[in-house]
């Protein structure tokens, strides 16, 4: 149906969220996910559902036929042995299936620091998949440069718990922009709802402003009852070996290792003044509700 969108990665917090929205607004939505079981509330709410590998060029381009606009994101493998050549790979699917399937519009989700080619850790793949999509014929794209994930402090429950401490190999006192998921998913619906966009852009997303990791455990911490919680930097091998120790891949934890580096000495920051486009809603303090609920259920 040439009014669809399509959706990628719709089991994830961003998917997951653009999804719903759109169907909100009574966009006709077809969701892409590896579970037929994780996609299920969405068909109930009305999505029409696709399962499959986002590694696979034949069932994209069967998806993607038809669709008025895709939004398409890289999901994470951790497991990865080689994370930049699988990002690669799927870039190239990606490029290869809009091509062939005749889409016009796709909305990517990136994220800041993708500018650069290399030496960004996991940000590296994102910049190859800008590339591809930017050079398929007739593809107008919107590229989201999104902040720091505020989800990503939700992997920082079980040391929380254990330790009493949070920590990682980003520096106590590093500025970044964070982000809340939804906020995303948010700026995407408006792109994909009636999408007229044209041309090739990139558009950060910065969250409502800068936080340090030491200012936002303090946030969190008193979110759930421990307002002395503390930020502790790791030095970079033993991050790497806790990462190892939780499942990663030694590809992914280097990549990782790679990115909190480019993160401590300021490769990877904001390259757009901070505007009403690139700012959003949600504050760390708003965010810290959906953190306390799920470190009390974890």
């Amino acid at each position: 149906m040439a009014d669809r969108v399509v959706v990628t990665g719709a089991s994830g917090h961003v998917g997951g969220e653009l999804a719903r929205r759109l169907l909100r607004r009574g966009t006709k939505v077809r969701v892409i996910g590896r579970d037929a079981a994780r996609l299920q509330s969405l068909v109930e709410l009305g999505a029409d559902a696709a399962t499959g590998s986002v590694e696979d060029v034949a069932f994209l381009t069967r998806v993607f036929d038809g669709a008025q606009a895709v939004f398409a994101m890289i999901p994470p493998d951790f497991a990865a042995k080689d994370v930049r050549a699988y990002q690669r790979r799927i870039a190239q699917v990606y490029a290869g299936a809009l091509k062939v399937a005749g889409v016009r519009r796709a909305v990517s989700l990136s994220s800041i620091g993708a500018e650069l080619p290399e030496g960004n850790g996991p940000i590296a793949g994102l910049y190859d998949l800008e590339q591809q999509l930017n050079g398929v014929p007739n593809l107008s794209a919107v590229h989201l440069r999104a902040g720091f994930f505020m989800e990503n402090f939700l992997g920082s429950i079980p040391l929380i718990k254990g330790q009493g401490i949070n920590g990682g190999p980003v520096g106590t006192d590093v500025p970044l922009a964070m982000i809340a998921t939804r906020d995303i998913a948010a700026v995407a619906a408006e792109l994909l709802a009636t999408p007229s966009f044209g041309g090739q852009s990139v558009r950060e997303l910065q969250g409502p402003r800068d936080y340090t990791m030491a200012e936002g455990t303090a946030i969190l911490g008193r979110a759930i009852g421990r307002p002395d919680l503390a930020y502790v930097a790791f030095p970079y091998d033993a991050a790497r070996q806790g990462l190892l120790g939780f499942g990663f891949s030694a590809s992914m934890a280097d990549a990782y290792v790679e990115m909190a580096k480019a993160f401590n000495e300021g490769r990877v920051r904001a390259q757009q003044p901070r505007s009403a486009a690139t700012t959003t809603l949600t504050t760390l303090e708003e965010f810290a509700a959906t953190f306390a609920a799920a470190y009390r259920a974890s």
